[in-house]
């Protein structure tokens, strides 16, 4: 997990600073509440115009959630267009956007339930891919720094989910195929004109 973290840090890095050669402005974020769950969510967001912008996030996680789980790991991505209403450093103020987004998570237990005290497992898994809309907030500093928090709700064009428990099978139908987000970003903004 460090390595493919590492990795997609010193990559959005390189753009981030390539784009200040570029004159372009990008902001980096990271979300400082998936840290609480050793998590990495990292985002990328390039100014395209004062009212527009594109971006990216990207995150993984792994883990036992403090021992509330056997294993954990969650696998996102999100693509982005961002539509800003009076922004006042460009690209910045409130939003409305349009999202795409690919989640893949798995999650492991064992417990004991019954009176024998016998062990048993279970396995969920659930893979999505989806559009929506959502809405937020971005603010910009007159250094630079960003803080971005945002929501959005969507529905799921694919969604497999599955349930194992004690080595038999069971999917769970798809009554309502939505999904939805909430992201805090904390950053930098590349390629900014400091006043």
């Amino acid at each position: 997990m460090k390595t493919n973290g590492f990795v997609i840090i010193a990559t959005l890095f390189c753009f981030a600073f390539g784009s200040t050669t570029l004159k372009a402005q990008v902001d980096l974020t990271a979300n400082p509440v998936t840290l609480l769950f050793g998590d990495i969510n990292v985002g990328i967001d390039a100014k395209i115009s004062n009212n527009f912008s594109l971006g990216a996030t990207a995150g993984y996680g792994k883990g036992d959630l403090w021992g509330l789980v056997d294993s954990r790991q969650s696998i996102l991505g999100t693509l982005t267009g961002k539509y800003y209403f009076s922004p006042k450093h460009g690209a910045d103020g409130f939003y409305v956007n349009g999202f795409g987004r690919y989640t893949n998570r798995n999650l492991q237990a064992s417990y004991k339930n019954d009176p024998e005290n016998v062990g048993r497992k279970g396995e969920f898994t659930r893979q999505q891919v989806g559009i929506g809309f959502g809405l937020g907030y971005k603010a910009i500093s007159n250094k630079g720094f960003v803080f971005d928090i945002g929501t959005g709700i969507g529905r799921s064009v694919f969604s497999h989910n599955s349930t194992n428990y004690d080595e038999n099978e069971y999917k769970i139908p798809e009554f309502f195929r939505t999904m939805g987000y909430f992201r805090i970003g904390l950053g930098y903004r590349f390629g900014m004109d400091k006043e």
